[in-house]
């Protein structure tokens, strides 16, 4: 069945892609779908981006980064359509009809030199060092369209590079930042149910995929 887009999700999409964005980045709770838009996002973009499409599935290490892979190899093996037209590695996904690659890497630096992707893709930037992030953007922009999104869990350390980030979207003074948060009402009480809807957009939509079942349990386990 064709990818269904939650608003929430289509609301990303429309501001990461839009017209003179370069960079990126969405904050928002695990379980609320960031691995599974990165892959749809990067097989989109292997057939209606640019010839030649490089997509790059930045992530801490290896097999967090091969997450966002298995997912997109798994979208290919569900459809015909798209079965016969990419050709799976264990390692990348290819469309030979215009050249497009999608390349999961570790955040190290050496492993991004070389690269000159039209999409890059970074997970859970919250664990990414200011050396990484250098890194990643020395090898964007290089195209004459491009876009690094950065997709994660909030930071909890004012030291990290995604807390700068974060500071510097809020300001909403660069038309080339695009930057979308999603978090609770500072000082809410954790058993606040609208709250974690706040927090949470994957149960506010219409057809949820995160449980407050779910949610309650682990709270319970924590407070």
């Amino acid at each position: 069945e064709p990818f269904a887009l939650r608003p929430f999700q289509r609301d990303i999409v429309a501001g990461a892609f839009a017209p003179g964005v370069r960079t990126g980045l969405v904050s928002l709770p695990r379980g609320n779908g960031k691995s599974a838009l990165a892959a749809a996002l990067s097989l989109a973009e292997m057939f209606v981006g640019p010839d030649s499409a490089e997509v790059l599935c930045v992530a801490s290490d290896m097999r967090q980064a091969m997450i966002v892979l298995r997912m997109a190899k798994r979208m290919v093996e569900l459809n015909p359509e798209l079965e016969e037209r990419v050709q799976v590695y264990s390692d990348k996904l290819v469309l030979p009809e215009n050249d497009a690659l999608l390349l999961p890497l570790p955040a190290e630096p050496g492993a991004l030199h070389g690269h000159d992707p039209s999409l890059l893709i970074v997970d859970e930037l919250h664990v990414v060092t200011q050396e990484v992030w250098e890194a990643v953007t020395s090898v964007s922009g290089k195209r004459p369209e491009s876009l690094t999104l950065a997709i994660s869990t909030p930071a909890s350390s004012p030291d990290s590079v995604m807390w700068s980030l974060v500071e510097h979207g809020r300001r909403d003074d660069d038309p080339a930042f695009y930057f979308k948060e999603y978090a609770a009402p500072e000082g809410c009480n954790t058993a606040d149910r609208k709250a974690w809807r706040i927090a949470n957009p994957a149960l506010s939509c219409r057809k949820p995929f995160l449980s407050e079942d779910g949610i309650e349990a682990v709270r319970r386990t924590i407070s």
